[in-house]
């Protein structure tokens, strides 16, 4: 293949403009096309500042679109040009535009890199996860290490039983699930030291490690072994505040659901919701996400949309943070898990705007948010899975976020959101994990 120009900013990340793409050493990131499109002509226009007009007819030469359009790819650019603060890479010029920051021109040969080793190529962790058939690899700048896989993650999955709770590890890797073996046993440790006991009883328990976080979902479970309503919810930890989330637990402080004020005039009942709380150095505590879905004239397809909501520290209301459209399909397939849901991606919209309040580069709910904006840009698929059900009440994992409860609106008893896969999900107790 023949020498080609990359532009490196001073972030570290290299801009490939025949390819569209931005590139580190670990990671390749694809840009949409108005992302594209705005960022070349802001290197081509080096040293002069842009106007607002300029980019909204540059980004978008085909349509006409509001000045939010622009902010929101700017955000985005910002975002995977891995800008620690903002005005690194692209500049805002107050009441002008914007300008692009130095960077410098260089040559580099695909062909050389192409004849690199798998292991110089992608590092090897990645190597070692690939070798032993696992589709998520890292593929991203910043916020966006995931890019979503077109098939099923494969995932080594243990069950194990600690006194009278039910205890479920998803990891990826061997070493993840060593690591989460050695932590679900400092919490019990630490809880039977503080209290001559084990406190926390009857609990159904899933825990998931990723490279980017830890994933915690739980429920108290009746005489029945069923979900005791409202007692379902879940934790994101960042990699580096597990001890946090370990002083929660040892000392029984787990949060539950809590009444959400949200204010918004144009969302009708949800078909579920979702309640998760952050640990993590970003300042954003919890989300809330609306979905809702609805069957479509085929079986096993409905329109899958959300509305997804962040809590404000100071005034305790959610604010929205985005909204997304797509098409669900209930795969037919031999799974893991009780059931496979293929997501496939047609409307993202960012809500979100930047607040002092919070430090955006440490948020996995904005990190979260963004493998969505990925997906909807490149119109590529993911995967859900339905880890465990009951009426009215599921338990799902996603490839790049974790474990999340659906729990079904009870403003609109004649939707089931678990009801939907009635006839199509095989018992649990059936199931044999692979």
């Amino acid at each position: 293949m023949p020498n080609t120009e990359q532009i490196r900013f001073q972030t570290d990340v290299c801009y490939i403009e025949s390819q569209g793409i931005l590139k580190t050493p670990e990671s390749t990131l694809k840009l949409n096309l108005s992302e594209q499109y705005i960022l070349s002509y802001l290197i081509d226009n080096y040293g002069n500042p842009v106007t607002k007009d300029e980019l909204l007819k540059v980004g978008w030469p085909d349509r006409i679109v509001t000045e939010a359009s622009l902010f929101q790819v700017i955000r985005a650019l910002r975002v995977k040009l891995n800008e620690k603060k903002k005005g690194d890479v692209i500049e805002t010029l107050p009441r002008v535009g914007y300008q692009i920051r130095e960077f410098t021109r260089e040559t580099i040969n695909f062909q050389e890199e192409a004849n690199l080793s798998p292991f110089k190529k992608i590092g090897k962790k990645t190597a070692i996860v690939s070798a032993i058939g696992l589709a998520a690899v890292g593929a991203g700048i910043g916020w966006m290490k995931y890019v979503p896989s077109h098939t099923p993650t494969n995932y080594i999955i243990e069950k194990d039983r600690i006194g009278s709770n039910d205890i479920t590890i998803v990891t990826a890797n061997a070493d993840d699930l060593a690591d989460l073996r050695s932590k679900v046993k400092e919490l019990i440790k630490g809880q039977t030291k503080k209290y001559g006991k084990l406190v926390t009883q009857n609990e159904r328990v899933y825990l998931l490690k990723t490279d980017e976080f830890y994933s915690a979902a739980w429920c108290a479970v009746d005489a029945n072994d069923q979900c005791i309503k409202n007692t379902d919810f879940s934790y994101k930890i960042a990699t580096d505040e597990w001890d946090k989330f370990a002083n929660i637990v040892i000392n029984n402080q787990k949060v539950y659901h809590e009444t959400p004020v949200i204010q918004t005039e144009y969302a009708r009942e949800p078909t579920a919701v979702v309640y998760t709380s952050y640990i993590d150095k970003s300042g954003i505590r919890s989300k809330v996400m609306h979905y809702f879905m609805t069957p479509t004239d085929n079986k096993g397809v409905f329109d899958y949309s959300l509305m997804s909501f962040i809590k404000d520290p100071d005034s305790g209301n959610f604010r929205a943070l985005a909204i997304s459209a797509s098409k669900a399909y209930v795969e037919n397939r031999e799974s893991q898990f009780l059931q496979t849901i293929k997501i496939e991606p047609e409307m993202f919209h960012w809500a979100y705007q930047p607040s002092p309040d919070y430090d955006e580069k440490e948020s996995l709910a904005l990190k979260h948010t963004c493998h969505f904006e990925c997906q909807s840009s490149d119109k590529r698929s993911y995967y859900n899975y339905v880890v465990y059900k009951q009426l009215n009440l599921l338990l799902m994992l996603n490839e790049f976020t974790g474990f999340f409860w659906n729990s079904t609106s009870q403003g609109d008893p004649s939707i089931s959101y678990s009801d939907y896969f009635s006839g199509l999900v095989p018992d649990e107790k059936n199931k044999t994990d692979k």
